[in-house]
Order: C-alpha cells, then structure tokens, then sequence
C-alpha cells in the first residue's frame, strides 16, 4: 500500500498485490492510456452528470476508472469517489489530474475481480465500457449487495451479438433487485469511439 502527499491536497494511491492484476491485461491498457491518440471523451459521462443532478453526495464507487473522468468529477461534486483500475497508468494520470484540480480521491490499482466491493457501502457505483469484464464475472450480486438501499447503479457500454457486449434488456432483467430509472438501447456516439455511432446501452437504476 503506498500513500502520496500531493501539495496541500491528500488523496490515497493504493497499489494492490501485483498478483491480483492479469501482467497482460494491464500492459494492454497501460498500451492504451499512454498513447495519445488512444480515442474517448476526457470529459465526464453525460449520463453520470444526468443521473446525480438533484442527488445528496455520498459515497462513489468507480469502477474501471480510467484517467478518473468520472471519479474526479464526482469528487467535484462532493462525493467521497473512489476509482478502481488495472491500469497503474491511468491510475496515476488521474491522480495528477487530481492533483492540477485540487481534488481529493481514493484511486486503487486493482483487478475487479479482486476488488472488494463491500456491502451496503454504496450510494452510486459506476461501470463505464467494462462490458467485457461484466461477462466474464458475472457480477450483479456483488454490485446489489454494495450498494446501500437507494443507492445508484450507472452502467454504459457497447452493445452487440458478441457474447462480451451488452444484449437488449440484459441489464434489466439481471438486476431485479433494483428499480429501472433509465434505460437507453441505442444508436449514438459512444465515449469510446467518439465522432462514430455505435451500438450502447445506458442504464440507471435505484436500489429499492
């Protein structure tokens, strides 16, 4: 575990056991963040920014943050936003992004897999384009069971008849435990393929 000191600003790196991260899943993104013509939004999620308008902050719990777009933004905001990712990378281009912003966040490097959501410990978790670890592990129990009752799921990815991308209704039919209050099965431009239409799923839901 490794804690840094950024000026007047406190935010926590936490470093996790490099057992925990796959060696190529993270050299492939690393790969990714570090080329600068890599191609997605650096601005936050329009559907996160709709989906906390007129909500108390709470806690925040980003999932596959990235460069911490959305972690930063919610920290912003007044959440208490914690960013998971394999990526160090990115993991450490978001602290500086924090840092340049005066903003306090939790960003982890970590395999969600791995990652301990906790229980009941949630007002929002947010999935941006991990539709393909959401296949492999199958994860909705874990992200009802960390949420605290009233607390927000925000999901966006791409869709499609490959097995790793979102299928109509998918999400819903998932998470029966949660009351839908937004769902988009869409033609648009996605986050990740900006200035294209793609195939993307948007969902928001509310624990009940």
């Amino acid at each position: 575990m490794l804690t840094l000191r950024l000026g007047l600003l406190f935010s926590v790196f936490l470093l996790a056991n490099a057992q925990s991260v796959d060696r190529r899943d993270r050299d492939f993104w690393n790969a990714k963040f570090n080329d600068p013509a890599t191609q997605f939004r650096r601005e936050p999620s329009r559907l996160l920014v709709d989906a906390i308008n007129r909500r108390k902050p709470g806690r925040a719990l980003d999932l596959g943050m990235g460069q911490g777009r959305n972690t930063i933004f919610l920290a912003q905001r007044g959440w208490d936003a914690t960013g998971v990712d394999l990526s160090d990378i990115a993991v450490k281009q978001a602290m500086t992004r924090a840092a340049e912003l005066h903003v306090n966040i939790t960003a982890i490097v970590d395999d969600l897999d791995h990652y301990q959501f906790g229980s009941n410990k949630w007002d929002l978790i947010a999935l941006f384009y991990i539709h393909a670890w959401y296949h492999g592990a199958k994860p909705a129990k874990r992200l009802v069971a960390a949420l605290k009752p009233g607390g927000l799921l925000v999901v966006e990815g791409f869709a499609g008849q490959e097995k790793f991308m979102f299928q109509p209704n998918e999400l819903i039919h998932d998470f029966p435990e949660l009351r839908a209050l937004r769902y988009e099965d869409v033609e648009d431009e996605a986050e990740w393929a900006p200035g294209h239409r793609s195939h993307v799923i948007r969902f928001v839901a509310e624990k009940m």
